[in-house]
């Protein structure tokens, strides 16, 4: 039998104003600029501080009646249409439709402003009919994904990794589970690029062949190749297909045609006309030996609260309900909006000063000696959470008198040596270095790798060598040897 009973839990949700504080830390400057000048177009209760006019430049109201008769009086005059003839000066001759599609083409050219794969991903998961919850998970996966949009975890280790990095968000109570990212992993493959987030380049061809647009036969021999024969395909095996498959020479090439032109590394952007620019979003001083950070917003437009038209539309008796609501609405969401960014601020140099303070040797000494460093380290400094640390530090940059550099490149394991504890990103450069003088006929195994270590005072073994090798993307000396 139904019954209805009543319960008392108490829920912890994240305010509307924290979670745009949260959303505002991952915002780099020129997106964020962006979205400023739209706020200010929206909201009438924000506005643009700077373009106030003082009131000493207002122009008097007698000048502009005086202005405004001098104009009428020139509009009267008639004029032929000979007086237009002829004219020398540049200014006022008419375009030919030549010059016109010319400017146009230069316009157009000047908007086109190219936006990154993983902005364009975070678009699609933003429209997506994704809940929250999905799109806060898309989010990460998209984060997770290498220079050329594979995703090396596995579904279950970021469901554990995002449960663990959940805290501070309004899905800290809630549990990921597999299933959820599996789901959303599957949403992200068919995205625009097709075939983004797979684990491996046989994955990635598979899916943009069965989202193919080609005859339904020759759509099933491709996958079938795929599928069946990736080592024959790669070494370009072509009398083992046909014999296995029974194909002729056409038949063959026109398969190796088709496949050859899917995209083997969707991160990367498909026009060769658009280069990823990085902006950075702080700029490292020096004066006197002392080094400072300053944030890149000094174009931002310089926002405060619109009080006088809040007034005005209080005072007028007229206004309904409905009204009041909307005034009442954007006001708040105008107060909000200029604290979120507030914060922002704030926190970013709280962020930036603790990397400047604890990497000081590295910004004097031009790019040596980096400290080890945990987001766990500036989050218990600055008394904030590690999630927050985190947001802060993802897609920001500095810059340099040496160079653009990533915060997140900040951040390292900490390796023991003879001198001390040392950054595993410095073991890695010195990897780096050693490989590139090896000699090309005999290249170094790991082995060899972590005895040349040893005599520069780096005691690691073999397995981390490999390890941090492949992170680099530096091939096995097998694969390194030339002739």
């Amino acid at each position: 039998m139904l019954k209805t009973t009543q319960t008392q839990k108490m829920l912890q949700r994240a305010m509307p104003i924290i979670v745009q504080k949260q959303n505002m830390l991952l915002l780099p400057n020129m997106t964020l600029e962006h979205i400023i000048r739209q706020e200010l177009e929206q909201n009438p209760f924000l506005e643009d501080a700077d373009d106030i006019v003082q009131e000493g430049e207002i122009i008097e109201e007698t000048e502009i009646t005086e202005i405004s008769k001098e104009e009428k009086a020139d509009s009267e005059e008639e004029y032929d249409i000979s007086d237009f003839e002829d004219e020398d000066s540049e200014g006022y001759k008419t375009q030919t439709g030549e010059e016109v599609r010319d400017k146009r083409q230069v316009m157009e050219n000047v908007l086109q402003i190219p936006i990154s794969v993983r902005d364009n991903l975070l678009t699609q998961i933003y429209l997506s009919d994704l809940n929250d919850k999905e799109k806060f998970i898309g989010e990460r996966i998209i984060d997770l994904l290498d220079e050329d949009g594979y995703l090396r975890e596995t579904d279950e280790e970021i469901a554990h990794e995002i449960n663990e990095l959940k805290s501070g968000t309004e899905f800290e109570d809630e549990e990921i589970t597999t299933a959820e990212v599996t789901k959303v992993h599957d949403k992200i493959k068919r995205l625009d690029p097709i075939g983004i987030s797979s684990r491996d380049l046989q994955e990635c061809l598979l899916i943009q062949t069965r989202e193919a647009q080609i005859p339904k036969e020759f759509k099933s021999l491709c996958i079938t190749i795929l599928s069946k024969y990736m080592e024959e395909l790669r070494l370009k095996k072509y009398e083992v297909l046909m014999k296995d498959l029974k194909l002729n020479n056409e038949e063959i090439k026109k398969v190796f045609d088709f496949i050859s032109k899917l995209n083997p590394k969707p991160g990367k952007s498909n026009d060769p006309n658009v280069m990823d620019y990085i902006y950075p979003d702080f700029i490292i001083i020096e004066e006197n030996g002392e080094l400072r950070a300053e944030l890149t917003d000094k174009n931002f437009p310089s926002l405060r609260l619109n009080t006088e038209y809040l007034g005005l539309v209080e005072s007028d008796k007229k206004v309904n309900k409905e009204a009041k609501e909307f005034i009442k609405s954007n006001f708040e969401k105008a107060k909000w909006f200029i604290d979120a960014i507030k914060s922002r601020r704030e926190t970013m140099m709280k962020v930036m000063n603790y990397i400047l303070e604890k990497q000081k040797r590295f910004f004097l000494e031009a790019g040596k000696h980096l400290e080890p460093m945990y987001e766990k380290d500036v989050a218990a400094s600055i008394g904030m959470d590690i999630s927050t640390v985190s947001r802060t530090v993802r897609g920001k940059y500095v810059q340099t008198s040496f160079g653009i550099y990533e915060l997140k490149s900040f951040f390292s394991n900490a390796l023991h040596s003879e001198e001390g504890d040392i950054s595993s990103k410095e073991v890695k450069d010195k990897i780096a270095e050693i490989i590139r003088n090896e000699n090309p006929g005999n290249p170094l195994t790991d082995e060899n790798l972590a005895e040349e270590l040893t005599k520069h005072g780096f005691k690691i073994s073999r397995r981390t060598v490999a390890k941090y090798r492949e992170s680099m993307k530096i091939p096995k000396a097998r694969l390194r040897r030339k002739l």
